[in-house]
């Protein structure tokens, strides 16, 4: 094979990549939501709560390029992993939504209400949500009419079979809520294992360390196309944190989601949609047993044998 045609392949071959992977970022990807699973283990977990898993999404950001047929794949995607609670991390509409019909929060509020948690479903609010009052009201009604618990600085705890339980903690975003981080860990002990829930991921330097295991953000969709060194979404209060796990003051762990929707343009690319499932594992405790005392062996009596000169 001449030169010539060897790089006339190279540049089909590669411009056939190209094709494939703008085809998968702007019509595949937005709508394609993966499961990510994660394992929480901790000796603070009950035992009572072993195996329970947390399904957790963000960023719905409905009634623009999130419409109802898209919806449904989300509904059948949150029910096939069978979640025992599920947490939504705000923007419940887009910043550039439509009008909001009656017909469009009927079509949410049904969609939501169909996602199955025999132990409850949960959420906080995002900066979309905080629009205005109008929006506002939109929210609250629609999270109140699909069984979604609303979770405004406050903790509430998780149980399973019996007393044990984890603490969730819910707190209202860091861009335009009102956040208490007083009032939310208020009644936390540092005892329970504590899940914290925030739309916005810089939120995490502002939580008592001490009272917190795990935090879980959105917000940021992870960049929504990202390139290595930068991504098209970048929004306030994910500088610090823009997508993915990260340690913060050593004490925790922050996880942030690309989450499900898209704004601005219906486009992934390196930032999948994604619904998480996290398994919480009880870990028996290790403590060191105690060393023995050595035994000391006590002499036994004798009699001196005398011997006869």
């Amino acid at each position: 094979m001449k030169v010539l045609e060897k790089i006339l392949l190279i540049l089909c071959i590669l411009c056939l990549m190209a094709g494939a992977m703008a085809y998968d970022a702007f019509y595949a990807a937005p709508k394609r939501f993966t499961p990510r699973y994660e394992t929480l283990s901790s000796e603070a977990i009950p035992a009572q709560l072993d195996d329970v898993t947390i399904l957790f999404f963000s960023d719905l950001d409905y009634n623009r390029f999130m419409n109802k047929d898209r919806l449904e794949k989300l509904v059948k995607a949150v029910n096939n992993v069978s979640p025992d609670v599920i947490i939504f991390g705000g923007d419940l509409f887009d910043a550039d939504t439509g009008p909001v019909s009656e017909q469009v929060l009927l079509d949410l509020t049904d969609g939501l209400k169909r996602m199955e948690a025999p132990l409850g479903k949960f959420a906080v609010l995002g900066d979309t949500d905080h629009m205005n009052d109008t929006m506002l009201d939109f929210v609250r009604r629609v999270l109140y009419d699909a069984d979604f618990e609303l979770l405004e600085n406050k903790s509430i705890p998780i149980r399973n079979t019996g007393s044990q339980s984890v603490t969730l903690v819910g707190l209202d975003n860091g861009l335009n809520g009102s956040l208490s981080t007083r009032l939310a860990y208020a009644s936390v002990s540092p005892s329970t294992y504590a899940i914290t829930v925030c739309h916005t991921p810089d939120t995490a330097d502002r939580v008592p360390a001490d009272l917190t295991d795990y935090f879980l953000a959105g917000h940021s969709h992870g960049g929504q196309i990202f390139y290595g060194f930068g991504a098209y979404y970048m929004p306030e209060q994910a500088f610090n944190y823009l997508r993915g796990k990260h340690s913060v003051s050593g004490a925790f762990t922050l996880d942030i989601t690309s989450g499900v929707g898209t704004t601005g343009q219906d486009v992934r690319f390196l930032a999948n949609a994604e619904i998480v499932l996290y398994r919480l594992k009880h870990i028996e405790s290790q403590t060191p047993q105690q060393p023995q005392a050595p035994q000391v062996q006590q002499p036994q009596d004798t009699q001196e044998q005398q011997v006869e000169p």
